[in-house]
């Protein structure tokens, strides 16, 4: 008897449509909560990965050329190459919020080869970047969250040594 009355209000209840309207907002929820941060989530490492990418490149050019070139604000490492990383798939699926920041430093690290009393200076050039990244499908709901709501900020800072240490003074 138990189990006829059972049948008998799920029959009636999926004749009177209930079950319909359950579906839109039980959908809302999945894409808010569910999907939507997902998917930026996911965009954040992509954001990461083309920073850290673009941190390389800077890098690999920066130990090549000499002091001078690598300062210059309107120089390649500064300007050209983030110019060209935006262009390319990985910086343009990350979606940079605005121009990417560079700072660059150069540092001796004393060393002593081992047997000998004199002390060399190795040269290490510090690159970091800084580069702000909006997300794809900003949710209203995490407003002050960085990544789904608002634009995330990532900073990668590299080191690499100078190739050549007579390109310091140039």
């Amino acid at each position: 008897m138990l189990q006829l009355r059972k049948a008998h209000r799920m029959d009636k209840r999926s004749a009177s449509g209930t079950a319909i309207s359950e579906f839109a907002p039980g959908l809302f929820l999945l894409l808010m909560f569910g999907l939507f941060p997902v998917v930026d989530a996911v965009c954040i490492g992509v954001d990461y990965a083309s920073a850290r990418y673009l941190n390389e490149l800077q890098l690999r050019e920066a130990q090549k050329l000499p002091r001078s070139k690598t300062l210059d604000n309107n120089g390649t490492v500064m300007k050209t190459i983030p110019e060209q990383w935006r262009r390319t798939l990985l910086g343009g699926l990350a979606n940079p919020d605005q121009p990417p920041v560079t700072h660059i430093e150069y540092k001796p690290v004393p060393w002593q080869p081992v047997g000998s009393n004199q002390t060399a200076d190795f040269w290490f050039v510090n690159i970091s970047t800084t580069v702000s990244f909006r997300p794809p499908l900003a949710i209203l709901f995490f407003k002050g969250v960085p990544g789904l709501g608002s634009p995330i900020t990532f900073t990668v800072v590299g080191r690499r040594p100078v190739e050549n240490n007579r390109f310091l003074n140039e």
